[in-house]
């Protein structure tokens, strides 16, 4: 007798079948879970509680907030020039995408200031509690101030990424550069597309070979897992953030 796999090779389970919160569902929409009115329903927790749902959308925060008074990188940093300040002195900080997708940060270290930079160089390492990621210059040029609240307050990195929670004061080599970055309109856009892949790339890890370690409960069963970086675990998650922001 001739055996067929439950789930063809070519199908794409839905992401929420992925988190172990539906028993069946393949995805007919390329991910597009914005769109998706099952998505919107379970969202809203009209089928599963909302304690559960969190656990698969780590963004659940409003990633599309891009204020229009600055300019944005590909790795989701933010760059405005400062108030009052001419010469090239701008502001640094993440956008609500990174903000999101980091979820919670437990310290930041900065490198010494006044060094010269090419666009990428490491600015700051920031203690994400699951390991550490850096955060590079969006320009050329040099770090002139660092934000001392986050000293004691580092959480307002992702608590308020456009106000309190900037980054570094920045002296740009060329201002011609910020043309090198986009305005807000595009920025939300490529927020849209990368919430799509970060979504895909969570679900390839729940379905991995090795997902046996990872799902919705502790290996024993136990206690409900809420929380992606649980899900699985923190290197695994940690790479996956570093893919988008940089």
């Amino acid at each position: 007798m001739m055996s067929h796999p439950v789930i063809p090779d070519s199908a794409r389970p839905c992401l929420w079948m992925s988190a172990g919160l539906l028993t069946y569902r393949l995805c007919d929409r390329e991910f597009d879970c914005e769109r998706c009115p099952l998505d919107a329903a379970l969202r809203r927790g009209e089928l599963v509680g909302s304690h559960e749902h969190e656990a698969l959308l780590a963004p659940n925060r409003d990633t599309s907030d891009f204020p229009e008074d600055r300019r944005y990188t590909a790795g989701h940093c933010w760059v405005q020039v400062f108030e009052g300040q001419d010469g090239g002195r701008l502001r640094m900080g993440l956008d609500t995408f990174a903000a999101a997708i980091i979820g919670r940060c437990g310290g930041i270290t900065w490198n010494p200031p006044g060094r010269s930079l090419t666009a990428g160089d490491p600015v700051c390492r920031l203690d994400l509690g699951l390991g550490a990621m850096w955060i590079g210059a969006p320009l050329a040029g040099s770090v002139v101030k660092e934000n001392p609240a986050l000293q004691d307050l580092p959480e307002q990195l992702v608590t308020a990424p456009y106000t309190d929670g900037w980054i570094a004061e920045f002296q740009a080599e060329d201002m011609a550069d910020m043309e090198q970055l986009v305005p807000a309109e595009l920025a939300r856009e490529r927020s849209r597309l990368d919430l799509q892949r970060f979504r895909r790339r969570v679900a390839m890890h729940l379905l991995a070979d090795d997902a046996g370690r990872v799902g919705r409960t502790l290996a024993d069963g136990g206690e409900l897992l809420t929380d992606l970086r649980q899900m699985l675990g923190g290197p695994k998650y940690l790479d996956i953030i570093r893919e988008f922001i940089h």
